[in-house]
């Protein structure tokens, strides 16, 4: 229901060029109404005393059976809804199955992840992972079909120098044997053997460029290193709930860098500056975007419009983002400009979405594969405490291991999602497993809760659906709790236009406290039955919502905690 809509067009005496509905507003309490129109924006036009102004709108008023009174305080215009018949709309709405069609038709490729083959994932790859997710979730909600890619590091000397490390105290039997772990040691001995001597340095350089020459010794080695280590990373993208489209990286897309070089020459978009191919960007006041290395080699810029050329063949994308930290800024708009330049027909199309760091307070983890916590010591950590947080808990329905599970992704993507896309957030595990305040548990224990409730009913009086319903027993908890719902929509909507699904998380925090404070001041299984059904609608209603709520935010939902 549009109730900012149905308000403005009840406005007899329209002021020209003036849009009521996005001057109406939510109420800061229910004693000031439902919602307000501020009238001071229009003295200037009118030349009359704001009061006056609300008081004139008031007398223009038409009637309708949504709104049960209005009044003029001090410049503004209160509205106080009927709460039975909007109720009634509302959940109506809220209830009914229905599929949303606005970007019906449309492609959006989100390229995130993007992790460094045959290394460990660290703990910033949650961020873009989870951020990632998000969005992809929220786009899809709207009816766009959404490509997940993941632009994976396969390329450069470190492949060089793990081979090196295989070739000179190891062997491939270890690397299939130990996987990652064994990849991460023989890349740290070579480089403890580069900084005593830089002929190794060189041997690297030689390897890789044996490497990008396939040659039938070296390339198998490399072809079995990037299997076991892509393996690794999906098994630790699906423990936090993402999966991938695409795995194509930067191997893969380098292919096509030398047509891409011939066709900046071909536009006269190329020069020389010592030794290296690049084009000039002074005039967009930016430096150089620099296309190929003096010795011939491409780089992150090349690699990266070159994938962009094949993937809008690929998928013939309506908007491509790329979602990286914000320390990679200049680098997009250096190469978006220089796909405008070449008048690629999707360069309008390309939008890059940055974030800020995640950390861990210093010495909260420590790693037993290094110097610094990565992100498999942090999931088993999380899951440690989970387990721990559950252990004297007693279950019928779900089993205790994947509550556990599920209890310890939440806190792990909440502690991403909760925080605004562009800040800095520091992740405090112990404070993330409480109950109470503003945590992924105590969410996923309100809905248990709701849960409960259902059940109960369905157990005892019966099922709730076609049934009469009687709204006007909704005391102002029920109510507020239905007005939440009805906008849960449009704050989601607006989480996709801003590319920021905080503002989903924070949504779904704010239902869960009004559930528990409608909880706390209404029996819900008491009164008439046609009492009894109203609020079981709401609840009904309220437990569809934050499913989907928690679906846009990464977190499993659970019937029991």
């Amino acid at each position: 229901m549009n109730i900012k809509k149905m308000l403005a067009d009840l406005i007899g005496e329209k002021i020209e060029n003036i849009n009521y509905e996005d001057l109406i507003i939510e109420s800061i309490s229910s004693d000031k109404g439902d919602y307000c129109l501020p009238c001071f924006s229009f003295s200037k036009i009118l030349k009359k005393n704001p009061n006056q102004i609300a008081l004139d709108i008031m007398s223009s008023l038409k009637k309708s059976d949504y709104v049960e009174k209005v009044e003029v305080v001090q410049g503004y215009l209160n509205f106080f809804l009927n709460i039975k018949a909007v109720s009634n709309v509302i959940l109506a709405d809220v209830n009914k199955d229905k599929e949303l069609t606005l970007g019906s038709g449309k492609v959006v490729c989100i390229d995130y992840g993007s992790p460094n083959l045959a290394k460990y994932l660290h703990i910033g790859h949650l961020k873009t992972l989870i951020i990632g997710e998000s969005l992809s979730r929220l786009f899809e909600m709207f009816g766009y079909t959404v490509k997940r890619l993941n632009f994976v590091g396969d390329y450069g000397t470190p492949f060089g120098k793990i081979i090196g490390g295989i070739q000179l105290f190891g062997s491939i039997e270890e690397v299939k044997k130990r996987g990652n772990d064994a990849l991460q040691d023989y890349y740290i001995k070579f480089n403890q053997l580069e900084a005593q001597d830089e002929k190794y340095t060189q041997l690297a350089r030689d390897i890789f460029k044996k490497i990008e020459q396939k040659d039938e010794e070296i390339y198998p080695i490399y072809e079995t290193i990037v299997k076991i280590s892509l393996k690794d990373a999906i098994e630790k993208f699906k423990l936090l709930g993402v999966e991938f489209d695409d795995y194509r990286g930067e191997m893969y897309f380098n292919q096509f860098v030398p047509e891409l070089i011939e066709r900046l020459k071909r536009q006269n978009l190329l020069s020389i500056s010592q030794g290296a191919q690049i084009v000039d960007l002074s005039e967009y006041d930016m430096p150089p975007a620099i296309m190929l290395k003096s010795d011939g080699t491409s780089l992150y810029a090349s690699r990266d419009l070159s994938a962009s050329i094949v993937r809008y063949h690929d998928y013939k994308f309506d908007k491509m983002i790329y979602l990286t930290a914000v320390e990679q800024d200049l680098h997009f708009k250096q190469w978006f400009k220089v796909a405008e330049l070449m008048h690629e027909d999707y360069a309008s199309r390309l939008e890059h979405v940055s974030y800020g760091r995640f950390s861990l307070p210093d010495g909260k983890i420590s790693s037993r594969r290094g110097k610094q916590a990565v992100l498999v010591d942090l999931i088993e950590y999380v899951l440690s405490k989970a387990k721990d947080v559950i252990k004297d808990r007693k279950f019928e329905i779900e089993k205790p291991l994947e509550v556990a599970k599920k209890v310890s992704r939440a806190v792990l993507n909440y502690s991403v999602l909760k925080v605004e896309r562009g800040k800095d957030c520091v992740f405090d595990v112990e404070k993330a497993f409480s109950f109470e305040g503003e945590t992924a548990p105590y969410m996923q224990y309100t809905y248990t809760r709701i849960e409960s409730i259902l059940r109960k009913y369905n157990e005892g009086i019966g099922n709730s659906k076609n049934a009469e319903c009687d709204y006007s027993c909704f005391n102002a908890d029920a109510f507020l709790l239905t007005k939440m719902m009805n906008s849960f929509e449009s704050d989601c909507w607006q989480a996709l236009v801003k590319r920021d699904p905080s503002f989903v998380a924070k949504r779904v925090m704010d239902l869960c406290k009004a559930f528990n404070k409608f909880y706390t001041s209404t029996k819900v299984l008491e009164g008439t039955i046609s009492e009894i059904n109203a609020k079981i609608k709401l609840l009904n209603g309220l437990k569809k919502i934050l499913k989907q709520g928690f679906d846009l935010i990464c977190i499993d939902s659970l019937k029991e905690m």
